[in-house]
């Protein structure tokens, strides 16, 4: 089993894609490697190099504190576990605690909102994002397909339309109410 910890200063990153390094810890809590975050250089195609590493190292589980809905949902997609995490307990503890299902992350609305991303009217949108700063040709530098409904997709699920219309996505999860 791989742990995948952003850390900044020795201790967990307070935000996911803003970590100085993205430590790499097996089963028994030990450090395997460490790198330096590809995302820390900001947009689609840094954060994308930022979750090919992980998804690279074979990682099952990753800690955070704090991570933007639309990374939490390609991590989920990934099937990558994500464990919510916090910056001011020891790396031990917080490694020890990824086995707590209680504080797993199952659905990219547990994320934070991109408010960047709506301001730039979504990715590959005619209004604006990837697409105005470099041509997508029907694919993303991000990786996300060109679609007038995607940008609208995350706030398609916020809305209170009822069950039926939201799409299901979990990752080896399944919550029973």
């Amino acid at each position: 089993m791989i742990i995948a910890m952003p850390m900044s200063r020795g201790r967990l990153a307070a935000h996911f894609s803003k970590a100085q390094r993205i430590g790499f810890f097996n089963e028994y809590h030990h450090l395997i490697t460490s790198f330096d975050n590809p995302a820390i250089e900001g947009g689609c195609s840094a954060k994308k190099a930022m979750l090919t590493l992980i998804v690279a190292q074979k990682t099952d589980i990753v800690i955070v504190q704090q991570i933007g809905e639309r990374m939490l949902g390609k991590l989920l997609d990934a099937g990558i576990s994500v464990s919510k995490g916090d910056n001011t307990n020891s790396i031990e503890s917080l490694l020890t605690a990824t086995s707590d299902l209680n504080l797993r992350l199952l659905d990219a609305s547990q994320g934070r909102r991109s408010l960047n991303h709506e301001k730039k009217g979504g990715c590959c949108s005619s209004s604006g994002g990837c697409a105005s700063s470099g041509g997508c040709a029907g694919d993303c530098s991000c990786g996300d397909k060109v679609d007038e409904s995607h940008s609208h997709l995350l706030d398609k699920q916020r809305q209170p339309n009822g069950l039926a219309d939201k799409p299901v996505s979990y990752s080896g999860f399944r919550i029973v109410n």
